[in-house]
């Protein structure tokens, strides 16, 4: 009886650290995958999104039209932003030190960007302090990723 108990709790213990590990490892290719990004930093960049709403949009342009995305904004649409390069939406009249800034929005010139837009590109139009949170800024790129694929 004795020696059946101490197999049963061997059994749950190894089964325990069977889903523990389960668990880690799960949490661990989460944690490697950029595309698999965490819920609550999609909410957070959602929600830092908001403010960049005064000025932008993420609806994609019609074809063959100029950018109505744009229309009413006083930024362009960030519609396929990521690996974009810098001063391309059609239709948006972009200051000259950025279409001469010769940047391409991949997530480190994104994250650079929106910590201070003027550090990257002085003389730009773009009249935003900045995100300094590196937290939020990380969120912020996820959620853009996600929304703009």
């Amino acid at each position: 009886m004795r020696r059946q108990r101490l197999q049963i709790v061997l059994s749950v213990c190894t089964l325990l650290a069977c889903l523990a590990g389960v668990d880690a490892t799960l949490t661990a290719v989460a944690a490697e995958s950029p595309l698999l990004a965490d819920a609550k930093v999609l909410r957070r960049g959602k929600i830092l999104w908001l403010q960049c709403t005064a000025c932008h949009d993420l609806a994609s342009p019609s074809p063959g039209m100029k950018d109505d995305a744009t229309i009413g904004k006083i930024g362009p649409t960030l519609h396929g932003v990521i690996g974009r390069s810098a001063a391309t939406v059609e239709g948006y009249r972009y200051s000259d030190a950025l279409r001469n800034a010769g940047l391409t929005w991949d997530k480190p010139t994104l994250d650079r960007w929106i910590k201070e837009p003027a550090a990257v590109v002085p003389g730009t139009l773009m009249a935003f302090i900045g995100v300094p949170d590196e937290a939020d800024r990380r969120a912020l790129i996820a959620y853009l990723e996600s929304a703009t694929r």
